[in-house]
């Protein structure tokens, strides 16, 4: 077929996981009409018949005339599936400068990122509670309060010792007549001191 002609395109796939296998370019906002940039041979669209620089004049029953990028987009998704294309062969050279320059600004980030809505002062932490895990809460009410210092945590067993609680308890701070009678043998075991025949 010449340049100029007017098809039409019949897509079809099984499910959206498919790709159609084209890029689609152009639209009022970059003053180009709405154009095939690329497509990959192999894929449904390339399969199909369509082409490099193919003008979309239809998109199912929709003209496109005057369309913008985004309302084609949404074309083809409303479409679902099963998509006519009704294209004129050769409507836009992809490798003008022009139209490079154009399908650049549409490959520009997605998402831009408005600083002025960051609140400078959000990390000072008056916005935020002071949480504690449940393990240190039990373990401020059992030393009195007050977090204990890191060097008076070694000396929590000494001060036991002589007498003078307030640290956390412990299995092994118990006496040993107090443990439970799990921790000893009853009757002959097998288990035999270092050295023992």
């Amino acid at each position: 077929m010449a340049s100029g002609d007017v098809v039409t395109v019949s897509l079809r796939r099984f499910d959206t996981s498919q790709p159609w296998g084209f890029k689609l370019q152009g639209g009022t906002e970059y003053g180009l009409p709405l154009f095939i940039a690329q497509v990959s041979p192999k894929s449904i669209a390339g399969t199909a018949g369509l082409r490099n620089g193919d003008g979309i004049v239809r998109i199912g029953d929709a003209c496109t005339n005057g369309w913008s990028h985004e309302n084609a987009k949404a074309e083809l998704i409303r479409a679902g599936n099963d998509v006519d294309l009704t294209v004129q062969r050769g409507a836009v050279n992809t490798a003008d400068p022009a139209v490079k320059a154009a399908g650049q600004q549409a490959a520009s980030p997605r998402v831009e990122l408005d600083e002025g809505s960051i609140n400078p002062h959000m990390n000072e932490g008056s916005a935020y509670r002071d949480v504690k895990p449940k393990t240190y809460q039990i373990l401020e009410q059992q030393l009195g309060g007050s977090g204990p210092a890191p060097s008076a945590l070694g000396r929590g067993k000494a001060k036991q010792a002589a007498g003078g609680g307030g640290g956390p308890s412990s299995i092994f701070d118990r006496k040993k007549q107090e443990r439970s009678g799990y921790l000893q043998a009853q009757g002959k075991t097998i288990q035999k001191a270092y050295g023992e025949q």
